[in-house]
C-alpha cells in the first residue's frame, strides 16, 4: 500500500503502537496499516489525520497530501527533512539561472507534447482510423515539439506549449464516444464530466510526482517552468508534464469509452462547476492506481517499468543532471 487514500467525508487516520490504523465512522472497528509500507497519504475532502499520525508520518519522513471534496490540489506536509541541503542548493542554483531552467523546461515541454502525440496515434492505429484531422495535430505536434527546443526564453516556451494543449484537446471531441462530448478545456471549476476528470487525475498525479520529488530530494516548490508561488509544488507541476497524457488522459478516455463511469456519475458543484460523485471519485483513484502500476517503455531511455516507477526514474534523473552527471531525457511513452 504504497498510497494510503483517506476518502470518507468522516474517516479519521490515527496511530496505534508504532502502526497506523483507520476507521471510517468512529465506532467501526479500526484498520491497521503498518507505517514502514506506507509511501504517502492523501487526504481527500473532510477526512482527517490525528496528530499523533501526523508526528508518526514525519518521523519516517511520509508526505501528507490534501485535495479538497471538488478535487482540487490544496496543499502538502511534509517532515522538511530531505536528502541533504546540497542537492537542494544546485536546484535552487538552476531554478535562478535563466539558461539553466529554459534547458530544463524545454525537456519538459518536448516530452509533454510528444507524449500527447503518442496518445492521438495510439488512438488512430488501435481504431484503424483514417482521419485526416487527428493525423494533422499529430504532425502538428510533433512540429512543435521541435520548435519547442529552439526557444531562447520561458515566455515563448509557454506560448507553443499553449497553442500545442489547444490542438491536443481539441481532437478529443473526435476521440471520445457518445455520450460522452468535449468542447474545450475548463477548469476551477471544471463544468463537464470529461473535464472533471481530467482535474482530479491531475491532482493525483501531482500528489504522486510531488512524493516522487520529496524522496528523490528535491524541494517540491521551486521550478523551472512553474516558478516559485506562495508555496505550490512548482518543481512537481514541471516533472508532472510528461505524464499528464500516459497516465491520465489515456485513463479517462478508456474509461469514458468503456463505460465504466457514465455522465449520470457526476455532480453540481459551485454553481457551474461539475464534481464526481464519491462513488464514483472511489472508483476513479482505483483506476488511477491501477494506471500507475501498468507497464510502459520510456523511448527515451529504453527502461521498461511501471508509471510509478518511471516517475520516481525521472524526479532521479532530475537529480543527476543538476549534480553535472548528464541530460535530463524526457519520459515519453513508446507507444
Amino acid at each position: 500500500m504504497p498510497t494510503v487514500y483517506i476518502t470518507r467525508e468522516d474517516g479519521t487516520l490515527g496511530r496505534k503502537g508504532d502502526a497506523l490504523c483507520w476507521r471510517a465512522m468512529r465506532d467501526d472497528p479500526a484498520r491497521t496499516l503498518p507505517l514502514n509500507q506506507i509511501e504517502d497519504v492523501v487526504v481527500i475532502g473532510q477526512g482527517s489525520v490525528t496528530t499523533q499520525a501526523l508526528h508518526s508520518l514525519m518521523d519516517k519522513n511520509v508526505p501528507v497530501h490534501y485535495i479538497d471534496s471538488g478535487g482540487r490540489y490544496k496543499g502538502s506536509l511534509t517532515s522538511g527533512r530531505g536528502k541533504g541541503y546540497a542537492v537542494r542548493r544546485l536546484q535552487y542554483e538552476a531554478a535562478d539561472s535563466l539558461e539553466a531552467s529554459l534547458a530544463i523546461a524545454k525537456n519538459f515541454i518536448m516530452g509533454k507534447l510528444l507524449g500527447e502525440r503518442r496518445t492521438l496515434l495510439r488512438y488512430l492505429y488501435k481504431n484503424r482510423q483514417t482521419d485526416s484531422s487527428l493525423q494533422e495535430i499529430c504532425s502538428e505536434l510533433a512540429h512543435l515539439s521541435r520548435l519547442a527546443l529552439r526557444q531562447e526564453n520561458i515566455e515563448d516556451l509557454r506560448g507553443i506549449e499553449g497553442v500545442a494543449a489547444a490542438k491536443y484537446f481539441g481532437a478529443f471531441s473526435d476521440i471520445l464516444q457518445p455520450p460522452w462530448f468535449f468542447r474545450e478545456r475548463n477548469r476551477r471549476p471544471p463544468r463537464d464530466p470529461v473535464n472533471a476528470m481530467l482535474s482530479f487525475g491531475y491532482t493525483l498525479l501531482l500528489s504522486s510526482v510531488t512524493t516522487a520529488a520529496i524522496i528523490a530530494g528535491l524541494d517540491p516548490c521551486v521550478g523551472f517552468n512553474h516558478k516559485e508561488y506562495r508555496g505550490r509544488p512548482s518543481v512537481a507541476l514541471d516533472m508532472m508534464e510528461e505524464f499528464r497524457s500516459p497516465v491520465v488522459d489515456r485513463m479517462v478516455i478508456a474509461s469514458c469509452n468503456q463505460g465504466r463511469l457514465k455522465p449520470e456519475d457526476f455532480e453540481p458543484e459551485d454553481g457551474d462547476g461539475i464534481k464526481m460523485s464519491a462513488p464514483a471519485r472511489k472508483l476513479f483513484m482505483k483506476l488511477y492506481g491501477e494506471r500507475l502500476r501498468e507497464t510502459a517503455k520510456n523511448d527515451g531511455t529504453g527502461q521498461t517499468s511501471n508509471y510509478e516507477n518511471h516517475i520516481r526514474t525521472q524526479a532521479a534523473m532530475l537529480v543527476r543532471h543538476l549534480r553535472g552527471q548528464g541530460e535530463y531525457l524526457p519520459f515519453i511513452n513508446a507507444k
